[in-house]
């Protein structure tokens, strides 16, 4: 009896550590959109029918020149938006599938599988890693371009300091939560692996 329920508190552990992970990857894809919508700036207000509760800031040349640089840095961005997409919602259907099948006890799961569920913790891992380094290397390249301070002066020259070229805080959010699952499904390789060992020694 004692072994059997030391097998479901591994169970449970490992399916608590997938919720988790799943629920990250929903946050992190929250802060991806987010991100997005926010930094389309003045055009995206106005498609949405207003700008800052209906202040619209800009008129005559100014306003061409910088709905044009706003299409300009969303086109630039675009990579970003739709690459954290294909992430997140990749990571959490295929991590949310691992918790589905994998929360059964211990004595019900194959090792083949386990040792699945390791592979792809251990790859997820891996993936969040490279995934974090290049969202915020290619966040902080477009940051720099001309596109992103031409359009920084034009807005700070109407009062709007916070469009600016500096690393947002939903970049930033993206990036922590990215880093935190790195770490996650880091544990759960150890967790799996821990349970392929406990495993194997019933099976002997």
């Amino acid at each position: 009896q004692w072994d059997s329920m030391l097998h479901f508190c591994h169970s449970c552990g490992r399916g608590v550590l997938q919720m988790l992970e799943v629920t990250l990857n929903v946050l992190v894809l929250i802060c991806v959109v987010s991100s997005h919508f926010t930094l389309s700036g003045f055009s995206a207000g106005m498609a949405s029918g207003g700008f800052g509760g209906g202040y619209y800031p800009f008129e005559g040349q100014e306003l061409q020149e910088v709905r044009q640089l706003d299409q300009e840095f969303t086109l630039l961005r675009s990579p970003l938006i739709y690459g954290g997409l294909s992430v997140c919602l990749l990571m959490g259907t295929l991590t949310l599938a691992i918790l589905a099948h994998g929360s059964r006890h211990l004595l019900d799961l194959s090792k083949k599988w386990l040792l699945i569920e390791a592979a792809f913790s251990a790859v997820a891992s891996l993936g969040y890693g490279a995934a974090v380094g290049v969202f915020l290397h290619f966040a902080l390249q477009i940051n720099s371009t001309d596109v992103c301070k031409k359009r920084e002066r034009l807005y700070a020259r109407n009062g709007l300091t916070w469009m600016d070229c500096n690393l947002s805080g939903t970049d930033g959010g993206a990036a922590t939560f990215g880093i935190i699952l790195l770490i996650l499904y880091g544990v759960s390789v150890v967790l799996a692996a821990r349970a392929y060992k406990e495993k194997k020694a019933l099976e002997q």
